[in-house]
C-alpha cells in the first residue's frame, strides 16, 4: 500500500513507479504540476532562423521575373548555409516522418522564388504537408491534397492549432489511463510484437479518443511517437520511418535490450512531443485548406491556383503504405485496407505515367493560364540502367498536354543524406513546367 492509498487520496503521479526513465518520470510530475512549461528542456535544439521568413528574394534592383526565378533557382540556394542543416524548419515539420518528403528548406525556397505572398499554393501530393506548412508560414494561401490517409491526418494537425495551455491542460486531465476495460486481444499479432502490452492498452485508448475527438494535432505527435530508436518513442527498437520487424525470442540476433518491449508511458511522451512542436513558435491562425483527395480528380475550381509546387510519388522506388503500415494500422487501415490503397495511390511502375498524366489534365484544369508547375521527382535506378523520371514527365506533358518545359535543375543529394550503402550519386529533378492554355 502506498502513502496515498492509507490517506486515501488519488496518487498524482500515476506512472512514476512504471515508468523507467526518469527524464519521463520528471516530465509527468511537472505535467500535473503545471510547471512543465517553465522547465522543459529540449534534447537538442533545431537550426531554425524565424528572420528568414520575413524577406522575399525580389526587390526593386532584383524584380520578379522569370529569367531571376531561374537564376535563384540555379544557384541551389538550399544546400548552403543555414538551409543545408538536417534539422532546418520550424519544429511542427517534424510532427510525424514520411519516407521521400520535400525537405522543409527546399519548399522554402521553391516557395519564395515561384509565389508571392497572397498566392494560391497547391501540393497534390502532400505527404504530411511540408509544403502547404512553408507556404502558410511564407503568407501564401496553401492548399495540401493526399490521397494516403496517414499524410492527411499529420497534415492537418499541422494546421489545427490552439494555445500551448489547451493541450498540456488536455492531457492532464486524462491523468491515469484506467487500462482495466481496454482489451487488446483483437490487434493484430505483428502490431502486439511492437510494443509492452500496458503501453498498448494506453495507445489503443488515447489513439480512439483523439480520432473520436477530431484532435488531429495530438493524433499526429501520438503518430509522430509511435515507433522509433529512442526512449521517447513508444515501440520497442526500431526505425522512426520505417518500422523493422521486431525480432522474435528465438531469432540468433535477439537483443533483450532492443528486441523486448518494455514499458512507456504514453502521456509524458506526448507531452514531451507537444512541448517540442511548439518550442519554435507559430501563429494560431492559417489560411491553409487541407484535403484528402486524389490529385486525379481534385475538388478545386478552374483557373483557381496561382502555382503548383509538389514532389510526386516516386517512380515505384518507395513503398508508401508498407512504410507507414503501423500507423496506417492504428488510423484503420488494416492489412487488407492497406492493399487495397497500395492499388488506388500513383506508384506502380506499370501504369505510373498513364496515372500522372490524368494528374496533369487535372492541374492544367486548376492552374491559371500562364502559371507553373515546379515538379521535385527522383531518379529510378535499377541493377542495370537509371530513369530519370524528370525528362520522361516532361515529355509526356509536352506531347500530350501541351506543358512548355522552362528547365530542369539537377540537385544533387549528398551521399550522408542517402539511405543507401551505394555510392552511385543521386539527384531529385526540379522540373519547371508552364500552363499554357
Amino acid at each position: 500500500m502506498t502513502l496515498f492509498d492509507a490517506l486515501g487520496l488519488k496518487d498524482p503521479f500515476p506512472y512514476i513507479e512504471k515508468e523507467t526513465y526518469t527524464r519521463y518520470q520528471q516530465i509527468w510530475r511537472e505535467l500535473c504540476q503545471g510547471k512543465l512549461k517553465r522547465s522543459f528542456k529540449l534534447e537538442f535544439q533545431k537550426k531554425f532562423d524565424s528572420t528568414l521568413y520575413e524577406d522575399e528574394f525580389y526587390s526593386d534592383k532584383y524584380p520578379r521575373i522569370l529569367e531571376n526565378s531561374i537564376k535563384l533557382l540555379q544557384t541551389v540556394g538550399w544546400r548552403n548555409n543555414p538551409y543545408d542543416k538536417q534539422h532546418w524548419g520550424n519544429w511542427l515539420h517534424s510532427l510525424s516522418p514520411y519516407q521521400g518528403r520535400m525537405t522543409p528548406s527546399l519548399a522554402h525556397w521553391l516557395i519564395k522564388i515561384f509565389s508571392k505572398k497572397g498566392d494560391v499554393v497547391l501540393d497534390p501530393f502532400m505527404g504530411v504537408g511540408t509544403v502547404p506548412l512553408e507556404a502558410d508560414f511564407l503568407q501564401r494561401k496553401a492548399i495540401g491534397v493526399d490521397l494516403n490517409i496517414y499524410g492527411y491526418v499529420v497534415a492537418k494537425g499541422k494546421f489545427e492549432r490552439k494555445p500551448l495551455d489547451y493541450y498540456l491542460n488536455y492531457l492532464k486531465e486524462i491523468e491515469d489511463i484506467d487500462k482495466s476495460e481496454i482489451d487488446i486481444s483483437d490487434i493484430a499479432d505483428w502490431i502486439q510484437a511492437y510494443f509492452h502490452p500496458e503501453t498498448l492498452k494506453e495507445i489503443v485508448f488515447l489513439n480512439e479518443k483523439l480520432i473520436a475527438e477530431k484532435e488531429y494535432f495530438l493524433l499526429g505527435c501520438l503518430m509522430g511517437i509511435l515507433h522509433g530508436n529512442r526512449p521517447g518513442y513508444l515501440s520497442v527498437w526500431t526505425g522512426c520511418i520505417i518500422p523493422m520487424t521486431p525480432r522474435p525470442a528465438n531469432h540468433p540476433e535477439y537483443r533483450p535490450d532492443k528486441d523486448k518491449p518494455e514499458y512507456r508511458a504514453v502521456i509524458p511522451r506526448m507531452a514531451a512531443k507537444i512541448m517540442r512542436m511548439y518550442s519554435t513558435g507559430f501563429p494560431l491562425e492559417t489560411n491553409a485548406r487541407i484535403m484528402h483527395g486524389d490529385a486525379r480528380d481534385l475538388n478545386l475550381k478552374d483557373d483557381s491556383v496561382d502555382v503548383i509546387i509538389c514532389s510526386p510519388p516516386y517512380y515505384n522506388t518507395l513503398d508508401y503504405v508498407g512504410q507507414n503500415r503501423v500507423r496506417l494500422y492504428f488510423l484503420g487501415l488494416n492489412k487488407k485496407k492497406q492493399d487495397i490503397l497500395r492499388q488506388e495511390l500513383i506508384q506502380d511502375s506499370k501504369s505510373y505515367l498513364a496515372n500522372m498524366v490524368d494528374v496533369g489534365k487535372e492541374l492544367r484544369r486548376v492552374l491559371k493560364d500562364g502559371s507553373l508547375i515546379v515538379f521535385v521527382l527522383g531518379d529510378v535506378h535499377r541493377t542495370k540502367y537509371s530513369i530519370n523520371t524528370a525528362d520522361e514527365v516532361s515529355t509526356i506533358y509536352f506531347e500530350k498536354l501541351g506543358l512548355e518545359e522552362l528547365m530542369i535543375v539537377n540537385d544533387e543529394i549528398p551521399l550522408n543524406k542517402v539511405v543507401s550503402r551505394s555510392k552511385r550519386k543521386k539527384f531529385d529533378r526540379i522540373l519547371v513546367l508552364r500552363n499554357v492554355k
